[in-house]
């Protein structure tokens, strides 16, 4: 009896829905700010909803935070990525920027 009930109440648990998470995802990337960014959202779980971003650069480093959950009803910030006001050209840009 008690091997049945132990079955039984591990299959419930597998079979209950997870809790829902929240968290930050970080990234520093040398290559540019939107680099880092998308890699630190490629770090969030498979379903989580970007919520929040926290940019830095220092000394030709790039560090991205996201805030993400994966909460059912999360909505996504729909806020653009801010970026610092002066970004520099690259030399093979050309003029294309």
């Amino acid at each position: 009896m008690a091997l049945r009930t132990r079955i039984l109440l591990g299959a419930a648990l597998l079979l209950a829905p997870t809790a829902a998470q929240a968290g930050w995802s970080e990234y520093t990337s040398n290559i540019s700010e939107v680099d880092a960014c998308n890699q630190a959202q490629y770090l969030m779980p498979e379903q989580a909803v970007p919520q929040q971003y926290v940019l830095k650069a220092k000394n030709g480093t790039f560090r991205c935070k996201v805030r993400w959950s994966d909460k059912a009803g999360a909505e996504p910030s729909n806020l653009p990525v801010l970026l610092p006001a002066k970004i520099r050209q690259p030399i093979f840009a050309g003029g294309w920027l």
